[in-house]
């Protein structure tokens, strides 16, 4: 495999998050799509993620059958990002067919784009520019500018993997974050519609971040503090959730001895607020799944949230209501799914509660589907 080849793809841990979390929203997914397609073709499902080389998660959803190859064209309803031209072909080895897109996702998404909202065909931008210089600052960016239209040409998503494995809040960025600018794009793309005209009543959604980072910043906390406090001023049962927990509802306390617990009750919220702010929301009846497991590394020890949940649009849409007026459904939902934050347990997944056999043989079977599409992979030297 290349260099690019996920670190972690034999961490069982991880798969314990794959084949206990990301697999059953999938399954669940696909049994909406087909409930609900009409017509005597059903319809694949779509599915979007960073999946790395070794594309484990497209390959487990293979292999149970909730991702379907097409005939001739074999994985056109994947597409990833990853780093470079190279890790992108390389990837295509084990899931032929796939539409990989190369570069930093982040910058792709925000990049400054007046005809975002007029996407019709994004190979015009690969022309010699009319009127610009034609040098290497103006190519790069007309490159850019294509690469992105044919992104948004690819929306929407049944299934979207945003396994960044990263800080969602970085110091270095301005409120609230680049990544969650980038979010707000995605989860805009998300309203466009399918090649028969229609739209999404909802998607799954899967997102990966790790705790932290240790110095965040207090524009960041404050953002956190804030968000928190005006769903406890707006709901008073919070307060006995909290105290439950840790014994006391006292933020400014929580913020400074237990940063971790502020963080895993704080950082959910915003991403079920910037869904909102898209006119999407969480589906409450099983909320915002959290999954959590820690790994060693050279700086000390460092924990992972695994987040999953179901999204649905809001109804009426935002285009059939009154200016300043919401969906009182997905009002309602928004208030149910926080409850749920503050007084649900999170999964933490350790050594010491998985079935290192039953998922060890599980992964091995996964590879060994990456073998038949890529068998050179395995050949011996």
């Amino acid at each position: 495999m290349a260099d690019g080849a996920f670190k972690y793809e034999d961490c069982l841990l991880k798969h314990h998050v794959r084949t206990h979390a990301w697999l059953p929203l999938c399954k669940r997914r696909l049994k909406t799509i087909r409930h609900t397609s009409t017509g005597k073709k059903q319809r694949r499902l779509r599915y979007f993620t960073f999946c790395a080389v070794g594309a484990i998660d497209v390959l487990m959803l293979d292999v149970a059958k909730v991702i379907c190859r097409s005939e001739s064209r074999g994985f056109d309803n994947v597409v990833f990002f990853d780093k470079s031209p190279e890790f992108v072909l390389e990837t295509q080895k084990s899931i032929p067919g796939a539409i990989g897109f190369p570069g930093n996702f982040v910058n792709v998404v925000l990049l400054e784009d007046l005809d975002e909202d007029d996407v019709v065909d994004a190979t015009s931008y690969l022309s010699s520019p009319t009127d610009a210089a034609d040098e290497y600052l103006v190519r790069e960016r007309q490159r850019m500018l294509a690469k992105r239209h044919s992104f948004i040409q690819r929306f929407p998503f049944d299934v979207i993997n945003l396994d960044l494995e990263q800080f969602l809040f970085q110091p270095k960025h301005d409120l609230p974050g680049k990544i969650i600018n980038a979010f707000r794009k995605v989860f805009q793309w998300q309203q466009r519609p399918l090649i028969n005209g229609d739209k999404l009543s909802g998607f799954s959604l899967m997102f990966t971040t790790q705790i932290g980072p240790p110095d965040i910043t207090d524009e960041y906390l404050n953002m956190l503090h804030s968000n928190l406090q005006t769903n406890i001023d707006a709901d008073a049962s919070l307060k006995d959730c909290l105290t439950k927990y840790i014994g006391h509802a006292d933020l400014n306390k929580l913020r400074s001895e237990h940063f971790e617990i502020f963080f895993k009750l704080g950082m959910p919220k915003i991403f079920a607020s910037t869904l909102m702010e898209a006119d999407w929301y969480v589906d409450s009846e099983k909320g915002i799944s959290i999954f959590e497991f820690e790994r060693p590394s050279d700086c000390g020890p460092y924990k992972i949230l695994h987040l999953v949940m179901d999204v649905k649009r809001k109804e009426p849409p935002k285009e059939k209501r009154p200016p300043l007026t919401h969906s009182a459904v997905a009002q309602k939902a928004y208030r149910d799914v926080v409850r749920k934050i503050f007084c649900e347990d999170i999964a933490v997944v350790s050594d010491g509660n998985i079935d290192k056999a039953s998922l060890q043989q599980n992964l091995e079977l996964i590879k060994s589907r990456r073998k038949k599409y890529y068998p050179e992979a395995y050949a011996e030297n």
